[in-house]
């Protein structure tokens, strides 16, 4: 099986769209090397990226994936076919499946196509996702939500038979990496700080958080919130950073995969909010990626209800916030280490399903299924 993956990632840098992509191609390459020499000798997986990987860059290392460097991806995934066919093609992007479709209409029998986020209200936006779906082998969507709302929509539609749109719309979830040390833990006598990590975005509620962490130092004057960040919206900028030096925030600016996570593995309690006002609710954008982290690590995250997070967390997740007296609320509550205990089991317990080792297997599935059918 020769499969070919590509993302237009004009630069390496420890943030989600990068991460994403090559958790995904490293749980992979784990997988390959679990399997018996005989076996893996049938699968050659190769990935093509515009800007030159080096083994090792933000700690990701391979044995069984090959990467090129192309200043045209699309013209040299085309020659590489061309040379030798490959089974599948997977593109990251709307826009790069587009163009790669355009330039050679007969590889939509090998298209595997992540899809990010869509608008139904959008037709512009529509109008390319459905010509991507119509040209593609599976397309794969980041939640269960935006999959079922893309497979009513198709149904309403009326052109594809409800056993056709559930074999071709799967689920491939965003990822994070296990903690090589596995001895990491926080000891009850670390001092319990929010943190709030990922890009800074205005509906990521930092000015809630700066606002939370004030009333929660009236009575533990010691709490810090933490940020890391690997940047911030442009016209935000001036407004974040003014947020950033308010007293009890740490601006800590931009830590690797693995320093991230062992801040949040010390600080204690993750903070993920996102206030959605956007016609579209789109589930895709419904959580972040930051909160997968928060539960992989067993770290109780405070996070707003929205459609992704409910479906992550439970509709009786008692951590759910509105507003910064709901953290300082829950902040006051997790201080009782028993209940702290409960909760950690309760989110790394949710999250264990989406370690890059176990979440690739659903993928892995659909491959093998694919290849069966296309032999």
């Amino acid at each position: 099986m020769r499969i070919c993956f590509y993302c237009n990632l004009i630069e390496f840098k420890p943030k989600g769209n990068v991460l994403q992509f090559f958790i995904l191609l490293r749980a992979l390459d784990r997988k390959l090397a679990q399997l018996p020499e005989s076996e893996r000798q049938h699968y050659s997986l190769e990935c093509v990226l515009p800007f030159r990987f080096r083994d090792g860059m933000g700690g990701f290392t391979f044995q069984h994936i090959r990467f090129f460097q192309a200043n045209d991806p699309h013209e040299e995934i085309i020659a590489r076919d061309r040379k030798k066919p490959y089974d599948f093609i997977f593109i990251r992007g709307r826009n790069e499946a587009v163009k790669l479709l355009r330039m050679k209409r007969s590889l939509s029998s090998k298209l595997l196509f992540l899809a990010i986020q869509y608008n139904l209200h959008d037709p512009y936006i529509m109008r390319r996702l459905d010509y991507v779906f119509r040209h593609s082998r599976v397309v794969f969507f980041q939640t269960e939500p935006n999959a079922e709302r893309y497979r009513l929509y198709q149904l309403q539609k009326g052109s594809y038979a409800p056993e056709e749109l559930l074999r071709k719309i799967q689920v491939l979830p965003q990822f994070v990496e296990p903690m090589p040390d596995l001895n990491l833990r926080r000891s009850p006598s670390d001092p319990l700080d929010l943190i709030q990590a990922g890009v800074i975005r205005p509906r990521y509620g930092l000015p809630v958080a700066t606002k939370a962490i004030r009333l929660i130092r009236k009575d533990f004057p010691d709490a810090k919130l933490r940020v890391l960040y690997p940047s911030i919206v442009g016209k935000y900028r001036k407004q974040a950073e003014k947020l950033l030096r308010r007293p009890g925030v740490a601006d800590h600016g931009q830590k690797s995969m693995w320093k991230t996570k062992e801040m949040i593995v010390k600080s204690g309690i993750g903070v993920a909010l996102l206030y959605d006002k956007t016609e579209d609710r789109n589930p895709s954008h419904s959580y972040l990626s930051r909160i997968l982290e928060y539960m992989g690590l067993g770290v109780p995250v405070l996070t707003t209800r929205t459609v992704g997070n409910l479906a992550l967390l439970g509709n009786e997740y008692p951590l759910f916030v509105e507003d910064a007296y709901d953290i300082a609320y829950h902040y006051e509550r997790l201080t009782n280490p028993s209940y702290y205990e409960a909760m950690s089991q309760y989110v790394k317990e949710r999250g264990s399903r989406f370690l890059a080792d176990e979440g690739v297997k659903s993928f892995w599935t659909v491959l093998q299924n694919e290849h069966k059918r296309g032999m």
